[in-house]
This record gives C-alpha cells, structure tokens and sequence, in this order.
C-alpha cells in the first residue's frame, strides 16, 4: 500500500484557521503518515501532548517552520525541516521576524487611522481573531470592523497605501540557512512557482531559473518541487533539476482550512508519496 506525506500544513497558530489537534485528527483520517507543521515563523505547534497524539493517531511528524526571509532585496519564504524546536538562535529568529511583521501591519493601521478610515490601533491591541477562521490578524480586524466583506480584500490597502513585504526587516536567507543548520535541519525553498513568475505556456523561462539558481547558490538544500500552485511541467522540471544535483525533494499542500481555501488543497491532497521525499525524511530520521 502506498503510503503519503504532507510536509507543509499551516495552523492556528500562525494564518491557518485549524487547530492543531484538528490537523493532526484531519492527517489521521487521509492516511496520512508523515506531517510537518509550518507554521510561519514559530513552532508553537510542537510541544510534548502534540507528540503524544501524533503518536496515538499514528502520525510521524517531522518538526518544522516556514520562516520569511530577505534574498537581494526580495522577500522569499523557506522551510526548515527537521529542526530542533528548542534551539535558542531558530526562538529568536522566529520571534524577530513576528515582530517585523506586526510592525508593519501596525504601520499600515496608522496610515489607515490618519485617513480616517474607521480603524483605531486601541481596538486592535485589544483584538483576538476568532477561533476557526485563520489568516492574518488585521485582515481579521478590518472585516470584522465592516471595513471589508473578507479576509483577502484587505490585502488592497497593502497596495493602496505601498505597502511591500520586501521592505520588512526580516532575516536574510543566509541567516535563516545558518539558522535552520545549527538546529539541526535542512533548509528547503518553498514553492517556487508562487514566489518566481514562472511562464509554463511559453517562452524559455530563463528569469525563473536564474532567479532559483541565486537562491541555490546561497546554500539551499533542496526545493519544494511538489506544491498546489505548480503546474505539472514545472513540477517535472523541479523534480529533475533536485535529482541531477542530488538535492532534497520536499512536497505538500499548504494547507490554511478555510484561510485561501480557493487556492490550497486538503491535508494530502497533493498526493505526495514516501517514495518522493523518502530522502529528505530519511535524512532526518536517522
């Protein structure tokens, strides 16, 4: 029986709307056996009862984090598999790059309130996303203030307002690389499909893949060639290029529940088999 993986599931403790418990029983119930949670930029979700029902359900989880990091002057999104969820220097990254990205969002608020615009920083202080919806927590405020009918709607005010993710302070890729070693794991690019523009229908493609071969030169391990967002022509290319050159191979859905329920799959939906990512997890469990 072919047996299925996937390495990258979001939950409510960053911008997915499940808890951890209903990850783990949602993995158990699609059969499938290995699971990373990564969640941006904290690794709350790994804690001793969290293993311990991954183990009643018959899940082997691969611990993990999916940092934001800064590569020439652009943001870009890589994940660490297999990392000491304890080590210091992984904590204070992951707590440094939280505290530049809610200082944005504040930013972007303060804007907003000198514009009159109905938000007030006070009421969002004090504001709590509510349980089983996800995303992120001024996307959350600005629909439930009437400000916007959903969550994804409040990404215009980014636009409106010039608002760019690559001007956040965030660690930079060979810091997050360094990082992710000294803890123990292995650094993975994520998606590139959805970070590079990427023409599957025509043209060469060379901006893509000088794009990805920057990155690799950086120090990445390996690529997550498996993803909802690539076609199955870059995914086959992904695929070749790892194997040529002997890099890790990782897959999965992405996973938000109800947060980009229109663009992500199902926990396993992405039908990743053992067999593809045999090397990476064998890395880490050994």
């Amino acid at each position: 029986m072919e047996q299925f993986a996937d390495l990258h599931v979001h939950t409510n403790l960053s911008d997915g709307s499940d808890s951890v418990h209903e990850v783990l029983a949602l993995t158990a119930r699609n059969n499938v056996e290995f699971l990373s949670v990564t969640d941006h930029n904290t690794v709350a979700a790994y804690t001793e009862d969290t293993f311990r029902e991954a183990d009643r359900l018959g899940v082997k989880l691969i611990p993990g984090v999916e940092l934001d990091v800064i590569h020439e002057g652009k943001q870009y999104h890589m994940l660490g598999f297999g990392v000491d969820v304890k080590d210091r220097c992984l904590l204070d990254i992951c707590a440094h790059n939280a505290d530049m990205q809610e200082g944005y969002n504040l930013d972007l608020l303060r804007r907003m309130e000198l514009d009159s615009l109905g938000v007030a920083e006070a009421d969002y202080n004090g504001y709590e996303i509510p349980g089983g919806r996800g995303g992120w927590r001024l996307l959350n405020y600005l629909m439930d203030i009437g400000l916007t009918g959903s969550l994804l709607e409040g990404l215009k005010y980014y636009g409106q307002y010039g608002f760019k993710t690559n001007t956040i302070k965030f660690i930079s890729l060979k810091e997050a690389i360094e990082t992710v070693r000294g803890a123990g794991g292995v650094p993975i690019l994520a998606h590139p499909g959805e970070q590079i523009p990427y023409d599957q229908y025509g043209g060469d493609n060379a901006g893509f893949w000088s794009e990805l071969e920057g990155i690799l030169q950086a120090g990445i391990e390996g690529v997550e060639c498996i993803h909802p967002l690539h076609g199955f022509g870059l995914q086959r290319e992904l695929l070749a290029l790892c194997r040529e050159r002997g890099l890790y191979i990782s897959g999965g859905t992405d996973y938000h529940g109800s947060f980009f329920s229109k663009q992500k799959q199902v926990i396993g939906g992405q039908f990743v088999s053992l067999d593809s990512v045999s090397k990476l997890i064998n890395h880490i469990i050994d």
